[in-house]
């Protein structure tokens, strides 16, 4: 046989980068691309020794008077090796549209007929009978009955099942939802047809959506098919990969289920929702729902006995039905096995706990939590922090924090300087994390609401709905952390599961808390020695200030126009917050730690930067510009340590997520006024632990929290004097 020239080599090497990584995808050990890209530079790099090895053998080779001749054989077979590579690369790029997960969805309009069905089942290797308007698939050990006459019907049965009773399902949970799965198709392609003229709530194209509908069932058909050859293997003991999504929601359910009525977003704040067959044949988690999503689902929930499977205040049924239909801002992670060449080697571990359920095993495949569904970032934006945290857990090991702090964004694949040195079990970059300006690497808040670049601070304006306080100016300082897209997690165990859920759900709190104003990258301000008169800015002159606006002024009745707040989402633990704070003296004892300098200001540690206490606390016919003659040094640093041995938090475990809010007292009182949030099982009923400046009511704020309303607490405080 003989070997493939090197011009061929070469060729396969650019036909692998027909369709590259985007610049906008990540590609470290927990993405879905991490494979990809390895395999990628990896043949880059193979082709390059034997490039090197093949143009070494050349320079030593003695040509003699026989050059000219050689040289031209050369040539006339570079021409048809070229000629038959490039017709190869067209061929794969044509042939890439049809195939892979990326393939274009083209319109289908044709009409529902359980001969489509039957040629998905042939597609993939099943046996078919067709009769009528039903529909039999069946695998070595998987048997689907699908009838779609007026009323779609699935019947799953096992051919090696001897304790099946022919007249019931083997699997009743699986037959509901791939029978909703087809029903959708079938409504859909109705629409598309012109048979049903019925407007449904999607906005799509019908012809549209029912070809991306009959992708989703083929693809739940291969995945039953891949366990049907695992279960095949395995004969009569091969039913439980079938039963597994079942098996490891009872594990769970025994565990956090509580006797009394729960509401559903009280449970997910301690605990990930299992619920099997919700957007796969295989086992779905939800991590976290927003409140708006919440109260969506509490206003539509029908009136209806609940299941006592789940003591939750929304039906289970009502609850699968919306996560796919109509609900928003949700996280939803799938337990399912994928090809171990789909994943990166890992040193995987599981200690042995108590109580714990292992995870089915094969040598070919492999357990992964994929946080691709239901999320329009294909994945879930995590700090470098918790990244490490979750490696830890599934490596069953401590984690080593000076290798953490080493580790730079590699969210960018534009160039591969990011990706030097990186392996799962360090999960390092050698690089430096400065850029080619001199500043930081990315941070985390910047992958979430600024994709396209990066800022040292956002700014964004929180109004009250009633008008009860003035418009809040929050200013938010990006922690120094780069930021990562958590795609797919390798587990082996349930207690692996559990962990890393909630990892996720602290981030998917402070994701959503930030994901409820628009943040925008700060813009610095020049100072101008020319101040602007009254005149100029729209108010009445100084000497005409009356003696009532004057009073009003003194006796602090008149609202600024809006109040400056700084917003801080601490990367370690902070001290307890248990004295008051004076902004007029740098000794401080109740923080601990605090905000950096802002920018433009000539104080290392100023709170307000020029642009916030100038131009947004002017009261009309006062001034009250303090930016040239107080300094609000508090002493305090809220950045990441330089060092980061001196976090306080143990191996495999971080600070729960925390947030750290800011403001002045309203006038005539003096001082800042200090609220910290912190989310995390444990903290409270609701799931939130509210701490303040001492004189603060913090009684009420929980709630607040618990209904989307972290960021009105500043402008709340302010109202209650």
């Amino acid at each position: 046989m003989s070997h493939p020239s090197l011009l061929t080599a070469v060729h396969d090497v650019l036909a692998q980068s027909v369709f590259p990584v985007q610049a906008t995808e990540s590609a470290h050990p927990l993405s879905t691309e991490y494979t990809t890209v390895t395999a990628q530079l990896g043949a880059v790099i193979n082709t390059t020794h034997r490039l090197n090895h093949a143009l070494n053998q050349l320079n030593d080779l003695p040509l003699g008077e026989n050059a000219t001749k050689l040289v031209a054989l050369m040539k006339e077979h570079t021409a048809l090796t070229s000629s038959i590579n490039q017709s190869t690369a067209a061929s794969v790029s044509l042939s890439s549209l049809l195939r892979g997960d990326n393939r274009a969805i083209y319109p289908d309009a044709s009409p529902p007929h359980p001969a489509k069905i039957a040629e998905w089942g042939r597609n993939l290797g099943m046996e078919v009978f067709v009769d009528g308007s039903t529909t039999v698939l069946a695998g070595k050990v998987l048997v689907l009955d699908i009838d779609i006459n007026d009323h779609v019907a699935v019947k799953t049965s096992f051919a090696n099942n001897a304790n099946g009773n022919g007249n019931t399902s083997a699997a009743p949970e699986l037959d509901a939802f791939l029978a909703q799965e087809v029903t959708r198709w079938i409504k859909a392609a109705r629409r598309a047809a012109g048979i049903d003229s019925a407007v449904g709530h999607s906005r799509e194209d019908p012809a549209i959506e029912a070809a991306r509908r009959s992708r989703a069932i083929q693809e739940h058909l291969r995945y039953l098919m891949m366990l049907d050859g695992l279960a095949a293997a395995e004969s009569e003991k091969g039913l439980r990969w079938f039963m597994e999504p079942t098996v490891v929601s009872d594990h769970i359910r025994k565990q956090v289920a509580s006797p009394q009525m729960e509401d559903l977003d009280k449970f997910l704040t301690q605990h990930a929702l299992p619920l099997p067959y919700l957007v796969a044949p295989s086992l779905s988690f939800i991590v976290w729902l927003s409140p708006r999503g919440y109260l969506q689902l509490l206003r539509s929930s029908p009136p209806s006995k609940q299941s006592s499977m789940w003591n939750i205040d929304i039906p289970i049924a009502h609850l699968k039905t919306s996560m796919l239909d109509t609900l928003e801002d949700v996280t939803i992670a799938t337990l399912k096995l994928v090809p171990c060449t789909e994943v990166a080697n890992s040193k995987m571990d599981s200690s042995d706990v108590p109580g714990d359920h292992m995870l089915l095993a094969a040598p070919s495949q492999m357990w992964v939590l994929d946080f691709t569904t239901k999320l329009p970032q294909n994945g879930v934006v995590m700090c470098q922090s918790r990244m490490r945290v979750i490696q830890g857990i599934v490596e069953s090991r401590p984690i080593d924090m000076i290798s953490m702090g080493n580790m730079s964004s590699i969210g960018s694949m534009s160039s591969l300087g990011n990706m030097s040195n990186m392996n799962f079990g360090e999960f390092g970059v050698a690089s430096s994390q400065t850029n080619g300006s001199g500043g930081t690497g990315r941070s985390w808040v910047d992958l979430l609401v600024n994709k396209n670049s990066s800022a040292e601070y956002y700014t964004a304006t929180y109004k009250s709905p009633n008008d009860i306080h003035p418009p809040l100016h929050l200013r938010l300082l990006a922690p120094p952390e780069p930021g990562f897209l958590l795609q797919r997690v390798p587990v082996r165990s349930v207690k692996q599961v559990s962990r890393v859920l909630e990892v996720v759900r602290g981030q998917c709190w402070l994701n959503e808390s930030l994901s409820i104003l628009q943040w925008s990258p700060e813009t610095p301000v020049l100072k101008s020695s020319h101040r602007l008169s009254n005149a100029e800015q729209g108010m009445p002159p100084e000497d005409a200030v009356s003696t009532t606006l004057l009073a009003s002024v003194l006796a602090g009745t008149v609202a600024p126009q809006s109040i400056p707040v700084n917003v801080y989402l601490p990367s370690s633990a902070l001290s307890a917050l248990s004295q008051p704070v004076d902004p007029f003296t740098s000794q401080h004892s109740g923080l601990g730690m605090g905000p950096p300098a802002s920018a433009g200001s000539s104080s290392g540690a100023s709170l307000f930067g020029p642009s916030d206490l100038e131009m947004e606390m002017d009261i009309p016919g006062l001034s009250m510009s303090m930016g040239g003659s107080m300094d609000m040094d508090l002493g305090m640093d809220l950045s990441t340590p330089t060092d980061t041995m001196q976090q306080s938090h143990g191996p495999e475990t971080c600070p729960p997520p925390m947030i750290v809010l800011t403001s002045p007292r309203p006038v005539p009182r003096n001082g800042l006024v200090e609220i910290r949030i912190t989310s995390g099982e444990g903290h409270g009923e609701n799931g939130v632990w509210v701490e303040a400046s001492p004189g603060v009511e913090t009684g009420y704020m929980s709630d607040v929290v618990r209904r989307g309303g972290v960021w009105s607490l500043p402008g709340r405080v302010w109202n209650k004097g």
